[in-house]
């Protein structure tokens, strides 16, 4: 063989060796570690949020709920009920917060209102709800429950809950807490009690009853207290 062929031949030959040869990471047994990259946090949708916001709701933390709509939602006190479905989901929402936080929703910046001024809002808003869903028990017994929030609108509130209860149409466990405390202000023990009773089985979580606690300080309602105790 020619010395030119024979450089030519062990060339190849080196070549293919080298092919084969695994590098240095891999043979000793090193894995290639790439450069971190950053996680980017994706907000979640206005969707999501508002469906979060409803079951912190359920779960009897109604601050933390018109938090959760004020993230996707920051005018929602200016929303028209009807006009836009997930709108007025919020709407509903941040509304029933209000009315379950007894009007203290302390928001900060221009969401500072007044407890009667929450109340009064929560009110107008879910009435504005039902008369775009007229004859919706679901939306009856929010209203129901806002309206015994407030002292010149709690017989209206007593009239719409006790209807729906006899009717065994209250779809909420805090209308039934709501209406248990109605019916110890008007001395009805025991119809408190079964009022009390309905929430408690209802209820995703013990503070959305826990709301009674109000009613229980009243002198009128302490037969109620020792009547629920005793069960």
């Amino acid at each position: 063989m020619k010395p030119t062929s024979r450089a030519a031949s062990l060339a190849i030959v080196a070549s293919f060796a080298l092919a084969l040869v695994p590098s240095a990471a891999s043979a000793c047994g090193m894995s290639v570690r790439l450069a971190p990259t950053e996680q980017v946090r994706v907000k979640p949708s206005p969707v999501l949020e508002v469906a979060a916001a409803e079951k912190l709701l359920e779960q009897g933390q109604p601050v933390v709920a018109a938090r959760k709509v004020l993230a996707s939602f920051s005018s929602i006190r200016g929303e028209e009920a009807g006009k836009d479905p997930l709108k007025t989901r919020a709407l509903r929402v941040f509304a029933l917060a209000a009315v379950r936080a007894d009007g203290n929703l302390a928001l900060g910046g221009n969401q500072t209102w007044t407890r009667v001024a929450n109340l009064e809002w929560a009110v107008q808003s879910l009435r504005e709800i039902d008369q775009k869903r007229p004859n919706d028990p679901a939306v009856q017994a929010d209203l129901g429950e806002a309206l015994a929030r407030l002292p010149h609108t709690k017989a209206e509130g007593f009239k719409i809950l006790d209807g729906l209860a006899q009717k065994d149409l209250m779809g909420s466990p805090a209308a039934y807490a709501a209406l248990s405390r109605l019916r110890a202000e008007k001395g009805d023990t025991p119809g408190a009690a079964l009022a009390m009773k309905r929430c408690e089985g209802m209820a995703a979580s013990p503070a959305v009853c826990g709301a009674t606690k109000t009613a229980a300080a009243d002198p009128r309602s302490t037969s109620v207290t020792a009547l629920l105790a005793a069960r």
